[in-house]
């Protein structure tokens, strides 16, 4: 069992390492007689050597069977498939790409492959999740950091192992001959080794808040991007309204300079106004498809696939600035930052407990020796069945290497105290600003509203004058018309603009609150965009 650097067990190990069987050497280099003499004994000898040889060759062989590795085949990777074939390392002349094991089909494959319409947001989170490299990444380190709590635990329950020193000899001893032997050893008593463990369960602890901070970044970038791109691609269709609206005006003005009841600068205004809008929409179309490439990276789905339905947008709840404030401390970056200052925090303590208390490891050993080697004529009473048992106990006295690490480990301590403060404020900073900016992209928001109302109300107004034949005698051109068609539409792609921004506050500041993740979980997933049968990743 391989332990951590901070476990007294690994030093342990460390100065007991010669206490194992070896395989002996076969004395031929000190050739001497012993009761054994005599040619009838010397073949005896003879045939025994080549029975453990054949025996020893036979067992080799047996090793090259047809389903193992040969000798000068790569050695075998982690199998990252469902697949019972072992993936090798690709030798110098071999392409990267057979490293690559085969993997089934994801989700996001079995999506493109199917009939594509309009995907829900809570496809577009549920995909994002499963296909996330940094979130395998945190559950990489949660399983890894777990796997060392259970280590700094298991470290009381006995190791046992199975050793063999058989071998052939002559002359006199060089050393036991053991046919096997079983060993057990185990800490018994230690005064750092349960800060190690509060160590390790606190890193456990933060391995896991980490995954889930991982985790509400993942859901916050698709939700963003997937809001942004509905709304991207509304205002682009009304900039193609407001094209062919400008498009009626340039024709109409033209017409009129060409009569003389029109300047040259009316036309030219005309003109820049039907170019800055297609400026707008040439603008609006690259940033659709970027945030098309990004989903498509987020979730592996393809680009042109990717048309957001805004009716599987849930509805934004009421934000409390109170609530947010009792809040402070649940956001996962802050309670990560908490449990790993607190995992150093107990390892100091160890480390310091460690440098002058003593610690106590028990053992045991059981050895059978061969009589087949004559040693019982070089030995009184000597006997096959040999036990050992006992304590191997630790009391360190003067040890600077010791106390170097506890001053280390109580510098780092309050490194990451520090750090997990700082974190602290730096969140409630962040808060009270998006708070701050909520309050005023509301009020911005509400004048983007009413400007696209009046715009409204003055287009529906002047159609209706027109229609009638003007008013007070004045008549209304189609000119007119057309100009507050385009002016509508334009204050239609502000009030677009104005309320994306504060969704994306909103979303921020429930993130923040750590309610991110049960929004997204409210979202509708119509049964036609159900991709697959397996469980969706923002159930676990």
């Amino acid at each position: 069992m391989k332990l951590p650097l901070h476990s007294p067990q690994a030093g342990f190990n460390h100065r007991n390492r010669d206490c194992c069987a070896r395989l002996e050497s076969d004395g031929m280099d000190m050739p001497r007689s012993n009761s054994w003499t005599g040619s009838r004994s010397h073949c005896l000898r003879q045939v025994l050597a080549v029975s453990v040889s054949v025996v020893f060759f036979t067992l080799a062989g047996y090793a090259q069977r047809t389903d193992a590795p040969l000798p000068n085949a790569p050695r075998p990777t982690a199998m990252l498939s469902n697949s019972t074939a072992p993936a090798y390392l690709p030798t110098a002349g071999e392409a990267m790409a057979m490293a690559v094991p085969v993997r089934p089909p994801s989700a996001s494959a079995e999506l493109n492959a199917s009939t594509m319409g309009d995907v829900s947001l809570y496809t577009i989170v549920d995909l994002a999740l499963r296909n996330s490299h940094a979130v395998h990444i945190a559950e990489a380190d949660q399983q890894r950091t777990r796997a060392i709590w259970m280590e700094t635990r298991d470290i009381y329950i006995p190791s046992f192992s199975v050793g063999s020193g058989l071998g052939y000899s002559y002359g006199f001893p060089l050393g036991n001959p053991t046919l096997f032997n079983v060993q057990s050893q185990f800490l018994a008593f230690s005064f750092s080794q349960p800060d190690y463990v509060r160590s390790a369960h606190a890193a456990a602890k933060a391995s896991t808040l980490n995954l889930k901070d991982q985790r509400r970044q993942v859901i916050l970038d698709a939700s963003v991007t997937y809001i942004e791109l509905n709304k991207t691609l509304a205002e682009i269709q009304a900039l193609e309204q407001a094209m062919a609206d400008t498009g009626k005006l340039v024709s109409v003005v033209q017409d009129r300079f060409d009569a003389g009841l029109e300047s040259k600068m009316d036309l030219t205004h005309a003109k820049l106004t039907r170019a800055q809008i297609q400026l707008q929409k040439i603008h609006l179309e690259d940033h659709a498809d970027e945030l098309r490439q990004h989903l498509s990276g987020l979730t592996g789905l393809d680009p042109g696939a990717l048309t957001p339905a805004s009716s599987s947008v849930p509805a934004l709840p009421d934000l409390d600035f109170q609530g947010l404030l009792s809040k402070k401390n649940s956001a996962p970056a802050v309670q990560a930052a908490v449990a790993t200052a607190d995992a150093r925090m107990y390892e100091a303590w160890g480390d310091k407990r460690a440098e002058s208390r003593p610690i106590v490891y028990g053992a045991f050993q059981y050895a059978r020796f061969a009589s087949f080697n004559g040693y019982q004529n070089y030995y009184n009473h000597f006997t096959p069945n040999n036990i050992g048992i006992g304590i191997n106990a630790t009391w360190p006295i003067f040890d600077r290497t010791k106390h170097d690490k506890a001053e280390e480990s109580a510098a780092i301590a309050r490194h990451d105290r520090q750090q997990a403060e700082l974190v602290k404020i730096q969140n409630d900073e962040g808060n009270l600003t998006l708070w701050h900016s909520l309050k005023e992209l509301e009020a911005q928001e509400l004048v983007a509203d009413l400007q696209q109302q009046l715009a409204q109300d003055t287009l529906t107004s002047t159609i209706t004058q027109m229609n009638q034949g003007g008013t007070n005698g004045q008549p209304v051109s189609p000119q007119q018309a057309d100009q507050y068609r385009v002016e509508e539409r334009t204050r239609f792609v502000g009030l677009q603009d104005a309320q994306f921004n504060v969704t994306k506050v909103k979303l921020d500041l429930l993130s923040a609150m750590g309610d991110l993740e049960d929004w997204a979980k409210g979202s509708a997933q119509p049964s036609s965009d159900a991709s697959t049968s397996n469980p969706s990743a923002l159930s676990q």
